[in-house]
């Protein structure tokens, strides 16, 4: 059995794994030691529970990020370079000055064009801009007036969008494993999730590790389904190996197992959260009977594992 399918590429769907059944591999091929700092995406060691900080943060920072920072630049490049100014006011005084002379005009409100153009201050802005080329335009000038408004448009809701989701985005639940109850757990945006660690579920590609629990879902009929988390345990966005993973996939064992003498040195161990969230992510209301809820279904893991492809 392997843990990764090299030749398939990652977006291809396939089936879980159980990660109990790779515990003596890892037992015996991977000498554990404890540091004072676990290392990420570990966030957090007590006696009873360690927690994981899953993708999200990555995924906001590599992905997200970068997108609204280019759309704000391309936001101020676009409107820089067509907003009217210096150019077209010196222009519009150039033909009047022309007409003014006796000169041809090009047509029967070119006159009237710039003169309300250059507005009451005598300088091309985009109200006197528009007002003009509305009244006094011809078609093709009209025309394109519409569709240079309609890009800024777009692309202004576009970037006020992705920031406002950026901002709005919640730093998201941490994923549990609770030693003394043997399960793992965690919620995102009210859902729950949860299972038997015997029962975890993992599958491993270039984009990470991602782990399989039981979740609350409204698309199934039996309101259940396996959520997926992504992990990715060395903060890379691409080409992830085993190797990556294999690491923190030894100290969930190690610790699930001995406890938090193999994987810490002190009493306990608490990250600092990244101060990048102004929200988060909170706990679901009846959380407790929901947790017993999933769990007394979440048997149906390995079967589910073994039928289904993800």
């Amino acid at each position: 059995m392997q843990r990764t399918d090299s030749k398939s590429p990652w977006w291809k769907r396939r089936h879980a794994q159980r990660l109990v059944n790779w515990r003596e591999q890892f037992e015996s091929t991977i000498g554990l030691d404890a540091y004072p700092d676990p290392g990420e995406p570990i966030m957090s060691v007590n006696d009873n529970v360690l927690s994981i900080r899953n993708a999200s943060h990555n995924i906001r920072s590599v992905y997200f990020l970068p997108w609204v920072i280019g759309l704000w630049l391309c936001s101020f490049w676009l409107y820089n370079d067509i907003k009217p100014g210096e150019i077209e006011t010196n222009y519009a005084l150039h033909r009047m000055e022309i007409i003014d002379a006796g000169g041809r005009s090009a047509g029967p409100n070119e006159y009237k064009l710039h003169s309300t153009m250059l507005g009451t201050n005598g300088k091309v802005q985009w109200p006197s801009y528009i007002k003009a080329i509305m009244m006094y335009g011809d078609k093709s000038d009209k025309k394109h007036l519409i569709q240079t408004l309609t890009i800024v448009s777009v692309v202004a809701i576009i970037t006020v969008l992705f920031t406002f989701l950026l901002i709005r985005f919640p730093r998201l639940a941490e994923i549990y494993f609770d030693r003394q109850r043997g399960i793992v757990y965690t919620w995102r945006f009210g859902k729950m999730a949860a299972c038997r660690f015997e029962n975890l579920g993992f599958r491993e590609d270039k984009i990470g590790l991602t782990l399989f629990l039981y979740g609350e879902s409204k698309k199934h009929k039996s309101g259940y389904w396996p959520a997926l988390y992504g992990l990715q345990p060395t903060g890379k966005a691409h080409m992830n190996s085993e190797d990556d993973n294999t690491f923190l996939m030894a100290q969930l064992f190690a610790f699930m197992d001995q406890g938090k003498q193999a994987v810490i040195t002190g009493e306990q161990f608490q990250r600092a959260q990244p101060k990048t969230y102004l929200f988060q992510d909170n706990k679901p209301k009846n959380f407790e009977k929901r947790l017993e809820a999933i769990l007394e279904r979440e048997h149906q893991l390995p079967e589910i594992y073994a039928e289904q492809t993800f």
